[in-house]
């Protein structure tokens, strides 16, 4: 079995309707991983026991509804693509198995590899759109709580600090009024900060050109924009020879500028040491890694802190939005690669992001 099959539940009481979908399957282009149930109870046991990315549930099950079988399949799994089959053919039918949650309806009488296929690439296509709306409504919902705090608790700030400017300035104290001046000032980068960290976040969903980049460029062009961050830490910041991928390159240095930067911001040494490499995987395309010896990340943390608007305890102290890893995530995704990290607490984290190869090899 392919490890991009898909998995499939077929829900069916029918012993030859369950072979017709299978036979189907196999003489089609679709890679599917097949579980099958004959009820809908049993349907829904081996959902709870896997993740599948598609059910096929039959409109007449024995003693059960196959409408409140989308209803249950759908409430209780939102994330699978659930498609109506019956051999009735009926548009009433199809149009309240939409209205339960169904991602599509096929007839019995109609299914074979070819309408199989279609059937299936359509309701895992909706399924897709549906996640990532989903997703996109928990991103505006951080994004306001992000705005109502980090923002809103600045700009109280330059309200009250300007105040007292302007008292002081009444009194003539003029020491008192510079110090609140500086106050201000530090509040208002803050909230530019936070406005450029999220316009940066979401513009890594922007369309944007692909074509071969030379990483080590991207290396060097991230390295010099830090510059200024890389003295002021005293970090060392290395890179063995990189290779060329097919990427974007504004996106790419901001993936690398947001590990360094991050690498920089959670060191306690007393000099940052950073280091990126990469080795060639046949399979995946270039498996890059930065390297740094901060205060690293628990393993319990690993996939939460890709997450956005995560701040880890250990950093509470530090200025951040907690979009820098999750920036990273989106640009990594929007090259059909993979980042995760290792790490050891008190010891540094090495993060690694897979990119494909310039010229995809033959």
């Amino acid at each position: 079995m392919s490890t991009n099959a898909f998995k499939l539940l077929v829900v069916d009481d029918d012993e030859g309707d369950r072979k017709q979908i299978n036979r189907a399957i196999r003489q089609s282009a679709l890679q599917a991983e097949c579980t099958e149930a004959t009820s809908l109870e049993e349907g829904l046991a081996a959902c709870e026991q896997r993740e599948f990315d598609c059910a096929i549930i039959d409109y007449r099950l024995p003693g059960e509804d196959g409408l409140g079988g989308i209803t249950a399949l759908h409430v209780k799994f939102p994330e699978m693509a659930v498609i109506m089959s019956t051999g009735q053919g009926d548009e009433m039918v199809a149009t309240e198995a939409m209205k339960r949650g169904a991602a599509d309806y096929i007839s019995k009488s109609r299914m074979n590899a070819s309408t199989l296929e279609h059937t299936i690439g359509n309701a895992l296509g909706k399924a897709a759109l549906q996640r990532k709306v989903r997703q996109q409504q928990e991103e505006l919902e951080n994004f306001a709580r992000l705005l109502a705090h980090d923002l809103k608790a600045p700009a109280a700030a330059v309200e009250t600090f300007a105040s007292r400017i302007a008292e002081r300035l009444e009194e003539g104290n003029s020491a008192a009024a510079l110090e609140y001046a500086d106050w201000v000032i530090q509040r208002a980068q803050r909230m530019n900060r936070l406005i450029d960290t999220l316009q940066r976040y979401t513009m890594a969903d922007a369309k944007v050109t692909f074509e071969a980049v030379d990483m080590n460029k991207v290396f060097d062009e991230a390295k010099a924009n830090l510059q200024d961050l890389i003295q002021k830490n005293g970090a060392s910041v290395t890179a063995d020879a990189l290779p060329s991928v097919l990427g974007n390159a504004s996106q790419l240095i901001q993936l690398l500028q947001n590990l360094f930067g991050n690498a920089m911001k959670y060191c306690d040494k007393p000099m940052a040491a950073i280091h990126m490499q990469a080795v060639n995987d046949d399979e995946a395309g270039w498996v890059f890694s930065v390297r740094d010896n901060g205060i690293g990340i628990p393993e319990s943390a690993y996939e939460e802190i890709f997450k956005p608007f995560t701040r880890l305890a250990a950093g509470a102290n530090r200025d951040g939005t907690g979009l820098g890893l999750a920036t990273c995530k989106k640009i990594v995704e929007r090259h059909r690669g993979t980042i995760w990290c290792k790490s050891e607490p008190g010891s540094g984290t090495t993060f690694f992001f897979v990119l494909p190869e310039a010229i995809p090899p033959h």
